[in-house]
């Protein structure tokens, strides 16, 4: 009897620990920061301010605006739409072909959890200066639709400096550190998804580069941490090894 109830408790044991082991990576996971917000650069005291109405600044962002506006019915518009996603699955998916591999968190869950965490620090370092500046977007300003209207908000005057192009140009940071082979068509997608929020309305070009500006800075910042270091080291190991199967 006691021998069945032990090789019961075994078995049932052995199971939970096997599904444990099998569950999916999950996005939705949030561990903790590298760093407090605090202890990141705060935008809102190195950025510059956003051009005014009356500044020849705003005349070149209204320029980029009229001609993103010309490229919403092409592939390029189509693409535009596809990155205001800013899950990591389709981060790593939409860097996949730079890097020549296939990217995703199932096979590269520490790379994952790597690049989520980078974005999280470099998103708090922009939350203080998004308020500060409060800046109208463009589809508010010019008064016309979007392709992505479920996105919309009357009174959402946060357009500057940009959060999705912060996502996307830190995770080019990170990614161009782990795999420099690959480094400027991994800088090239990064870009070009900062533009795609040019293309559908929901920001200025002065928005994007602001953005870009302060996702260095948080790099720089993280780069100077021995946990970030030691998960990069991590990171770029998982990556090589994936790479190496291939």
């Amino acid at each position: 009897m006691k021998k069945s109830l032990l090789t019961t408790i075994l078995v049932t044991a052995t199971i939970c620990l096997v599904s444990s082991c099998a569950q999916p990576y999950k996005v939705t996971q949030k561990p903790k920061n590298f760093l407090p917000e605090e202890e990141m650069p705060d935008a809102s005291k190195f950025l510059p301010s956003p051009p005014g109405f009356h500044d020849i600044a705003f005349l070149a962002d209204s320029i980029v605006y009229v001609k993103g506006k010309q490229l919403r019915d092409t592939e390029r518009g189509k693409l535009a739409v596809e990155d205001a996603s800013t899950t990591v699955e389709y981060i790593m998916k939409r860097f996949s072909p730079a890097m020549e591999v296939r990217l995703t968190p199932e096979e590269y869950p520490v790379l994952a959890l790597f690049i989520g965490k980078n974005i999280r620090a470099a998103r708090s370092s922009i939350r203080i200066a998004k308020d500060y500046f409060h800046r109208e977007r463009p589809y508010q300003y010019f008064e016309e639709p979007t392709p992505i209207p479920e996105d919309e908000a009357k009174n959402d005057f946060t357009s500057y400096p940009s959060g999705h192009t912060i996502r996307y140009w830190m995770a080019a940071l990170v990614l161009a550190s782990i795999d420099p082979e690959h480094q400027e068509a991994i800088f090239k997608t990064g870009y070009e998804c900062g533009q795609s929020r040019t293309i559908v309305g929901y920001h200025y070009q002065s928005d994007v580069d602001a953005a870009r500006l302060a996702a260095s800075a948080s790099f720089a910042r993280l780069s100077a941490d021995p946990a970030w270091c030691k998960a990069l080291k991590k990171a770029r190991k998982e990556f090589q090894r994936g790479r190496d199967r291939r």
